[in-house]
């Protein structure tokens, strides 16, 4: 019972926990955010839509949470390009920062490739 407690407290924790999400600018092109996802943070069931460049003002390891149940950690190394492609149709996945640091990237999301 102990045990069930003190997950639904964490579990409720990382839900009321606010994601830093902040649009530094759009057009019909792209997308740009800046984001930081703080140390045990969970980004709720998602699906990215569009592919991305990503880069890490301050790198770290975010784990895929797969529906399946497997995990894949995805590394940002400070200052360098990520390239993430779009995810299959119908596979969502949730996104967590296990370190105990946060970690904050610059998102540039491509919505069109042709000028």
């Amino acid at each position: 019972m102990k045990k069930l407690i003190v997950s639904l407290i964490c579990s409720l924790t990382l839900q009321m926990s606010a994601l830093e999400y902040e649009l530094q600018f759009e057009n019909d092109q792209i997308a740009v955010s800046k984001i930081k996802i703080m140390p045990k943070e969970e980004i709720g069931l998602h699906r990215d839509v569009l592919p991305q460049i990503v880069i890490a003002l301050k790198g770290g390891t975010i784990t895929r949470l797969e529906a399946d149940g497997s995990e894949t950690d995805v590394h940002f190394p400070t200052g360098k390009a990520v390239y993430r492609g779009i995810d299959p149709e119908n596979e969502l996945h949730k996104s967590v920062n296990k370190g105990s640091e946060p970690v904050e990237i610059i998102s540039i999301q491509l919505k069109s490739l042709s000028g």
